[in-house]
């Protein structure tokens, strides 16, 4: 705080020049600053609000995520009564309940043949001028040596053209060293068939067929199967099979788990209502108390919850013969505008129409793109309303860009105003001290007026 020193030294006019500079500095900025502190004051209230919208609209968008896509909208059981035998999991399409029961015969295999053993992986093969020449699933391959070309050379010159093989030296003891030739798929139609060999290596001697091509077999259901690979999807409807062991047999029990579609159905009617009860805080009108929403009055912000709510009540984009829109999953709204849902009702229609309801949500599509025009199904459409508010140049963007706009010129503003403030203190601080000093002046030449009166010659005092 300043200090006043003429003050506190008894001279000048006795006037406290520092209240007085404050009091009439404030008086002229004080109608601006009250200005910039109104509208700081409601930037702040309406940053903080639209954290908290921005923040709702991401968790409700989150929420109806889990079901916009058709994989994600699968609500199936899989037991498998040996998973040594068989690795099966739901692979999110149509799936067919009940059992199956497989049987794996043979396990399907990569074809591998390995060269005749050489002392030196980096010698001359003495192969200069030489073809080699292979096959695989009808498309042939020829590598042509050079003289001083050694067995990594050959390896690398396999690998380098496009054949579905993968070629590579092996140690295989002290100074003996082979050449492994692998088809990269399993499967009969992948054997690897030596065209035109080479007299050092004879890749294509039978002695030296490391391990034959084959396909997998199995027993499906009392059916014969045979299958390039291990993974298989084409054989149970929505389940991968990956076969583990050959000689063992597996039961699998598929079902639809209807608890726990209805489950994820009432997760988003929960997400919903949560999403409306801040909405509703943050647009709710002053109440007695001067207490109201950051948004009260607000028509943009007030009408996000009601186009959202709309979707509950209008028929979906993607509606079927029997579910058409949200009520026909038993969603209604009471006298409070909070969403409930009847329990018998949706049990009921998840059980007889499961697949329209799968529709109905997700639109019968995977990974749509923002800018796709087709149907998007119920959740689909929620995400992508929220979607265009929290993305660029949405709503919400647009407000957060003009808030800080506002704050950053209120900012400038204050400046300005400190700056003026210092001014005005600097100039009235100089004139009162000037004023002081003046007065100072004038009471010493009062004080000797006095002295020298007091001492003439028939004055009062020498009487």
């Amino acid at each position: 705080m300043a200090t006043d020193y003429l003050k506190a030294l008894g001279v000048g006019a006795g006037l406290d020049t520092v209240a007085l500079v404050t009091a009439i500095v404030d008086a002229e900025v004080a109608p601006r600053q009250s200005s910039i502190e109104t509208r700081l004051t409601a930037a702040e209230t309406n940053i903080s609000g639209m954290a908290t919208l921005k923040s709702a609209m991401q968790n409700l968008q989150s929420a109806f995520e889990t079901l916009n896509d058709e994989r994600e909208f699968d609500f199936n059981y899989l037991t498998n009564s040996n998973s040594t035998a068989i690795s099966a999991v739901m692979s999110g399409g149509d799936t067919q309940a009940g059992s199956q029961t497989i049987t794996v015969n043979t396990l399907a295999r990569e074809e591998i043949r390995v060269s005749n053993t050489v002392a030196d992986k980096t010698a001359d093969l003495g192969e200069g001028g030489s073809t080699f020449s292979f096959s695989v699933n009808g498309m042939q391959s020829s590598i042509t040596l050079n003289a001083g070309d050694s067995l990594e050379d050959l390896a690398t010159a396999i690998n380098a053209t496009d054949a579905p093989v993968n070629a590579r030296v092996v140690t295989v003891g002290s100074g003996a060293y082979r050449l492994f030739l692998q088809a990269d798929e399993s499967g009969l139609a992948n054997s690897i068939s030596i065209d035109t060999d080479l007299a050092s290596l004879q890749l294509g001697d039978n002695a030296n067929l490391a391990q034959s091509a084959q396909d997998a077999t199995l027993t499906y259901n009392g059916v014969a199967i045979s299958r390039s690979a291990n993974l298989i999807d084409d054989l149970v409807p929505g389940v991968s099979l990956n076969l583990l062991s050959a000689g063992e047999s597996t039961t699998l029990d598929i079902g639809q788990d209807n608890f726990a579609a209805a489950s994820a159905v009432y997760d988003l009617v929960d997400a919903f209502n949560s999403f409306s009860s801040v909405m509703t805080k943050l647009t709710a009108v002053a109440d007695e108390s001067g207490e109201g929403g950051a948004f009260a009055g607000d028509p943009t912000i007030r009408s996000i919850l009601s186009q959202a709510r709309e979707l509950f009540f209008a028929e979906g984009s993607v509606a079927g013969d029997n579910i058409k829109r949200m009520s026909d999953l038993g969603v209604s709204v009471d006298r409070n505008g909070v969403f409930q849902v009847d329990e018998a009702q949706l049990a009921s229609a998840v059980s007889e129409h499961y697949a329209e309801i799968r529709a109905f949500f997700t639109g019968s599509s995977n990974d749509q793109s923002d800018f796709s025009v087709a149907p998007r199904g119920f959740a689909g459409d929620l995400v992508k309303q929220m979607d265009d508010y929290l993305g660029f140049n949405g709503l919400v963007s647009t407000r957060e860009s003009a808030n800080s706009k506002t704050v950053a010129k209120l900012s400038d503003d204050q400046a300005e105003i400190d700056s003026k403030r210092a001014t005005l203190e600097a100039r009235y601080t100089k004139q009162f001290t000037t004023m002081n000093q003046i007065v100072s002046e004038m009471n010493s030449l009062k004080d000797y007026l006095d002295s020298q009166l007091s001492n003439l010659p028939f004055t009062a005092k020498n009487d």
